[in-house]
């Protein structure tokens, strides 16, 4: 995972909140890549544009406290689904 940091408005930053981050990531993994400690008021959301280099579906991780505003950028790695397993696509003869 690629994180920066940032010192911005939140306003500035095109995320939705209500949205999940693209690709391979758990709430823990954020949390940590952010390098905040403690999960109490920690938001996180996704890029709806690209913002600074970063592709949209970026995860996006602040704090609902004090220490805005700071973002923190998360690039996650793709999802990768195992050759073999079932996509329940079904086969027309």
């Amino acid at each position: 995972m690629k994180a920066i940091r940032y010192r911005v408005s939140l306003n500035e930053v095109p995320v939705d909140f209500f949205a999940d981050p693209d690709g391979d990531w758990t709430y823990d993994d954020l949390l940590a890549i952010s390098g905040w400690q403690d999960p109490d008021g920690v938001a996180i959301g996704a890029l709806t544009a690209p913002f600074r280099g970063h592709p949209a579906g970026s995860a996006v991780v602040t704090l609902n406290a004090k220490d805005r505003p700071y973002i923190v950028v998360v690039e996650c790695p793709a999802l990768t689904v195992p050759a073999d397993i079932d996509q329940g696509f079904a086969s027309v003869a």
